[in-house]
């Protein structure tokens, strides 16, 4: 018994085993391989590629610009034809409003000069029946001229049974027509002497016919306008000559 070597229990050779293991894994260079890391590919523009996006917008900016140009062109033609028809609606209007004259006297006439119709290059009167609100009329005397601000104006001055006088502005009524008037221009046709004048101030007649011509600057841009009145009342020839 003195001689025997004691034994060592199982349970403390499995654990200093697997001790021992544990450590040469430590120790053991490692063997355990990874994947190698994928190599990230480098993008980025060629030269053709920029050269393509600089012609792309290049003809984008052209037809950008084209269409621009189309744009303002476009409402200059628009302005200038909403301005011309107003021209035209004012010549329209002036051309209805001449041809109703009425053979009345002028407030300004007196017993040895009878006026119906006064007129000069740039002005007239005459007496004319004419919409005073909605639904109404009434018969005043009318003057067409032009003013100082340059638009063409329509004075209505009440008449009050002759008795007024022609410098009387106590109830008159100016209606601007039309503005920027850089001309106005009227004449004449007498239908006797078959001729046309600048001026009008016969007694107790009336022209056969006034021809005109309105003129307006605005926006840089010149328009004009002819208008021609015969009138009703007015004795005229079995054939006109102009």
């Amino acid at each position: 018994m003195s001689g025997s070597v004691p034994r060592v229990p199982s349970f403390f050779i499995g654990a200093s085993s697997r001790r021992r293991k544990w450590r040469h894994q430590r120790k053991a260079p490692g063997t355990q391989t990874y994947p190698a890391a994928k190599c990230r590919s480098i993008e980025g523009f060629a030269l053709i590629d920029i050269l393509v996006g600089l012609a792309l917008v290049g003809v984008v900016s052209a037809l950008i610009v084209t269409f621009l140009g189309q744009a303002r062109t476009m409402v200059r033609i628009q302005n200038a034809t909403q301005m011309q028809m107003e021209v035209d609606a004012a010549t329209r209007f002036l051309e209805i409003a001449l041809s109703n004259a009425e053979a009345l006297p002028l407030m300004q006439s007196t017993p040895d000069d009878v006026i119906y119709f006064s007129g000069g290059p740039d002005r007239l009167q005459f007496n004319g029946i004419i919409a005073i609100g909605f639904g109404s009329s009434a018969l005043r005397q009318i003057a067409i001229q032009r003013t100082e601000n340059n638009s063409l104006a329509i004075i209505q001055i009440p008449r009050r049974g002759g008795a007024a006088g022609a410098d009387d502005t106590m109830g008159n009524q100016r209606v601007p027509l039309i503005a920027g008037v850089t001309g106005l221009h009227f004449e004449y046709l007498d239908g006797a002497q078959r001729s046309w004048s600048a001026d009008w101030k016969l007694n107790r007649r009336l022209p056969a016919a006034i021809r005109f011509r309105i003129s307006v600057a605005k926006g840089g841009a010149a328009y004009s306008s002819d208008g021609f009145a015969r009138l009703n009342l007015a004795s005229l020839p079995a054939e006109r000559h102009y």
